[in-house]
């Protein structure tokens, strides 16, 4: 693999699997850390983003073959629909986060100031922050996976 021969199509989608990658890493410091999510799992998050990250994955692998005629055209059709399908498994990634996440950020976040003192603990907003920090990076990546499908993954002969 030539770094200067990669195509910015390959370049964006690692930026992609690196961010995928960076969200699971947040995402499981968050629930192994102190505070309001500690062992609040949502299954979906592995479920979905680990399959986006293997398919981001195979799509630079797949751009790195050089193939011609019917093979090249087979090979562009399947990287075509991985890449569709990234956006769409990091994107549920989010909205499953979301779903789960809303109620206890609202707990912690505008509960009645009688009760603000017991739930607004250090650890409880460490926990909250690393919820909205998870939601941040997703909502990039999904985003970065959605331009990459959009760039050429090779480069055009001269």
């Amino acid at each position: 693999m030539n770094i200067k021969k990669q195509s910015a199509g390959v370049w964006v989608n690692l930026i992609a699997a690196i961010l995928a990658v960076a969200s699971l890493i947040v995402y499981g410091v968050n629930i192994s850390s102190e505070g309001y999510f500690q062992n609040a799992t949502v299954s979906s998050m592995m479920n979905y983003g680990i399959p986006a990250i293997i398919l981001l994955v195979l799509v630079i692998v797949l751009a790195q073959l050089k193939l011609t005629g019917g093979a090249a055209a087979a090979v562009e059709i399947i990287s075509g629909a991985m890449r569709i399908a990234v956006p769409v498994l990091l994107t549920l990634c989010l909205i499953n986060l979301i779903a789960a996440r809303a109620e206890g950020l609202g707990y912690i976040y505008f509960s009645n100031a009688d009760v603000t003192l017991e739930v607004q603990t250090p650890e409880n907003l460490s926990s909250a922050t690393g919820t909205i920090a998870n939601m941040i990076c997703l909502a990039v990546s999904a985003v970065v996976a959605m331009a990459a499908a959009f760039f050429r993954l090779t480069k055009k002969e001269a």
